[in-house]
């Protein structure tokens, strides 16, 4: 990793651990912040519902003494601060069709009765329980809960639960009246967390799933980044190799048409003989080199258009192997495992380009003197090539490289293999374009074995 990436790579961390700290403080933040207004919410109903209590039982003892009276309970007319009012209380019930009138000489009765029912009130759980869960609701509060009543610090009476878990109890509120020994009504909610998690889901889905994009994009940077490097120094090494590879045919021409100039060759048929063919060999190479480069430029710019047609595979292995045998001048012995012929209806052309790569690879990369074992069978729907060598190998970390334009598998000697790294980059385009597959099982001083699958013509 040079300076450039490594510079990028150490800034684009520092802000990615920034922003998922800053998600990390500001999601805590929101959270207690919801979780304040839900304890806020959760003690102002349980008041409410002992305020209702309170009311509701007052009410009932001033009813129950106003039942018991033979006459009405009237307050005809009373003075505040030098003035004259009267003063008239309506209760509306649906047990009472008529309003309650009071008169004073029931004031002192009304007032000692309200004071004995603040002093004796001490409303159940059960019935704080329905009222409390149904004022929640009205506030879309629907997580379940427990109640409890609690004295000098000990839960003595609950809904549910354990007095352990009155400890962390979200909602407190004093038991109302005259409350001489210090009762409180506690309330517990134990899955406060996940409903306060539930409410906050779109804040936390999108926290959380743009923290993923930003580092999702960062490392996808980085591996292009990398990939980019890699792929600029794979070029590089193709642009001296192909430098090289071009100028030894026309050195090698120069020279042959150096010699028939200089040294009289001309006037020698045999030797003119000998260095035309020296310079139509060398021309046929560097116009094949140049063909290859193309064919590849040609693939990248524009959709490839294949000529189909149907023929065997197995008479196309057995030709071109006898070309290999020729041009090598028997150094290439090929043992074939043929089983019947394989039907497929494929751009003739191309398919023998790819064998044509194939055999290549395996002759150039197992020394003076190769053997090759080419076997061709047909396994669910296709037909199946295989081309294996006994050669150097390939190690298993170039072989997810090997497929790749440009890449060769190193040597130690950069021009002992000839090639641009554009075979087997061919191979699996032609494969691919076709509904084929092609793949590689190689270890290192044992050959390799290369497989190419064609769909069987049906």
């Amino acid at each position: 990793m040079n300076r450039n990436l490594r510079y990028i790579f150490i800034t684009m961390s520092v802000a990615l651990v920034g922003i998922i700290i800053f998600q990390i403080y500001w999601i805590s933040n929101s959270y207690d912040l919801h979780n304040k207004t839900f304890r806020n919410e959760v003690n102002a109903a349980l008041e409410e519902v002992l305020n209702i209590e309170t009311e509701e039982n007052i009410i009932g003892h001033i009813l129950a003494m106003q039942d018991s009276s033979k006459e009405p309970i009237v307050i005809e007319t009373y003075r505040i601060a030098g003035q004259t009012d009267s003063l008239n209380i309506n209760y509306n019930a649906s047990t009472l069709k008529d309003s309650i009138s009071i008169k004073q000489r029931d004031l002192n009765r009304i007032v000692g009765k309200v004071f004995q029912s603040l002093a004796t009130i001490h409303p159940e759980l059960p019935i704080i329980s329905t009222k409390y869960e149904k004022l929640l609701k009205e506030r879309n509060i629907t997580t379940p809960f427990i109640l409890g009543f609690s004295k000098n610090d000990s839960v003595f009476d609950r809904t549910g639960g354990t007095p352990e878990q009155f400890i962390l109890a979200q909602a407190v509120q004093k038991l109302p009246g005259i409350n001489r020994n210090n009762e409180k009504v506690l309330a517990f909610f134990p899955d406060s967390r996940s409903f306060l998690l539930n409410r906050m889901w779109i804040t936390l889905f999108a926290s959380v799933f743009f923290v993923l994009l930003i580092a999702g994009s960062f490392f996808y940077m980085l591996a292009m980044l990398v990939r980019q490097k890699k792929l600029s120094e794979i070029k590089n090494d193709f642009v001296n190799n192909m430098t090289h590879e071009l100028k030894t045919p026309i050195a090698t021409v120069s020279a042959a048409m150096e010699a028939l100039v200089q040294f009289d060759a001309l006037d020698d048929r045999n030797r003119s003989l000998k260095y035309i063919d020296l310079s139509r060999r060398e021309l046929t190479r560097l116009s094949g080199m140049v063909e290859n480069v193309l064919r590849i430029s040609t693939f990248e710019k524009q959709r490839l258009v294949l000529f189909k047609e149907t023929f065997n595979i197995s008479q196309i292995l057995e030709e071109t192997a006898q070309k290999f045998i020729l041009q090598n001048h028997g150094n290439v012995e090929f043992q074939f495992d043929l089983k019947g012929p394989g039907y497929i209806h494929a751009d003739k052309f191309h398919i023998q380009n790819v064998i044509n790569n194939l055999f290549d690879n395996a002759v150039k990369y197992s020394g003076s003197s190769a053997i090759l074992e080419v076997s061709c069978y047909r396994e669910n729907e296709f037909v199946v090539v295989v081309v294996r060598d006994h050669g150097m190998g390939i190690s298993k970390e170039q072989q997810k490289h090997i497929f790749d334009k440009f890449y060769r598998v190193p040597t130690g000697d950069l021009h002992a293999v000839k090639g641009f790294g554009l075979g087997l980059a061919y191979v699996r385009q032609i494969a691919e374009a076709h509904g084929g597959t092609v793949g590689v099982k190689s270890q290192l001083g044992a050959g390799s074995e290369f497989t190419v699958a064609l769909p069987e013509i049906q």
